[in-house]
């Protein structure tokens, strides 16, 4: 049962209607390249009975509503608003391929929006569900309002999902933090290091915000780097990235197809970059790059890690060229 799993892993480590009239512009405010969000937040919230809600938010630009399901931490364990998350599915599917991870980190201390798309395939259709997840959060029809810390966002998403984000947190500066699930892109139409293998980039996207990119076993014919062109792109700007290619992993592994486990360990590694960059926890730099999973320590990284395909960090002052041989 999705989340059962989780609630003991949510034990392991790290933290776990009253309020805006509305959201600020994207363009106001937000930290510099790669600067993380100030203070540390320990919001408790971790464990116990996650709430939940579907319902719709409205569109920006057009007002059309957009299905959408939001979840919080429980709130009688949360100690302080938690930080605010805006998920995206993949290209294609519904808010429930991406239910596992708002589940898990709603247990985990954050509160988090799943919106879906107008259009299946539109990078701009997806661009908007995520900004549009962000105003909603912000706004006073979250029904979780006063358990969210909008100013601490992040965002998610998987497959196009993921490629769309490349566009939002160089365009939204709420944006705090990134994780791409197959994968960090430098563009919303993709790039080597996408899982369809022959994706060209478009227009180059600015490194704005920590990113962690996941990243699938696809396109063997392609270079043991070709995961990392993301990567490249943010360490070569100066912004804190990684990414971690799991062995064995096809782009399904964050779908709701995949097992348990897989989700677990998605999760734990989504959770420490989010803990890091959203709830300024520097205990999760050596969950990163330990040498077993975040959370996780009966699972060496070396194992779980692409022999194939490099995985790669650098921030917090470390460059990790290869992370399955240790950093």
């Amino acid at each position: 049962m999705i989340g059962r799993s989780l609630i003991a892993l949510a034990a392991l480590g790290g933290c776990g209607g009253d309020g805006a009239s509305g959201p600020p512009q994207p363009t106001d405010g937000g930290p510099g390249p790669g600067t993380p969000v100030a203070g540390v937040l320990a919001c408790g919230g971790e464990g116990g009975a996650v709430r939940t809600q579907s319902l719709t938010l409205p569109e920006r630009g057009t007002g059309r509503r957009l299905s959408a399901q939001i979840w919080a931490p429980d709130a009688g364990r949360q100690t302080a608003p938690c930080p605010a998350l805006s998920l995206l599915p993949g290209g294609g599917a519904g808010i429930s391929s991406v239910a596992w991870a708002a589940e898990r980190l709603a247990a985990s201390g954050y509160v988090v929006v799943v919106t879906l798309p107008a259009s299946a395939g539109s990078t701009e259709a997806y661009h908007a569900a995520a900004v549009s997840g962000i105003d909603f959060l912000q706004s006073s029809e979250n029904p979780y309002r006063a358990s969210a810390d909008t100013g601490r966002v992040g965002a998610a998403g998987w497959s196009l999902g993921a490629r769309a984000l490349s566009r939002t947190q160089a365009d939204d500066r709420r944006v705090d933090a990134l994780v791409a699930w197959d994968n960090l892109a430098v563009s919303e139409a993709g790039d080597a290091g996408s899982p369809a293998c022959a994706n060209e980039p478009t227009v180059l996207r600015a490194p704005r915000v920590p990113a962690l990119g996941q990243a699938s076993e696809t396109c063997l014919d392609k270079p043991a780097d070709a995961k990392l062109t993301a990567f490249e792109r943010w360490r070569q700007a100066g912004v804190p990235a990684m990414t971690v290619v799991f062995a064995g992993a096809s782009h399904f592994w964050w779908s709701a197809q995949a097992s348990a486990a897989q989700h677990d360990l998605a999760h734990a590694y989504t959770r420490a970059w989010f803990d890091r960059w959203l709830k300024a926890d520097t205990t999760a730099t050596a969950r990163l790059l330990g040498r077993t999973a975040p959370g996780l320590p009966s699972r060496p990284s070396s194992e779980l890690l692409s022999a194939r395909f490099r995985s790669a960090a650098a921030f917090d002052g470390r460059a990790c060229p290869d992370l399955r041989a240790g950093c």
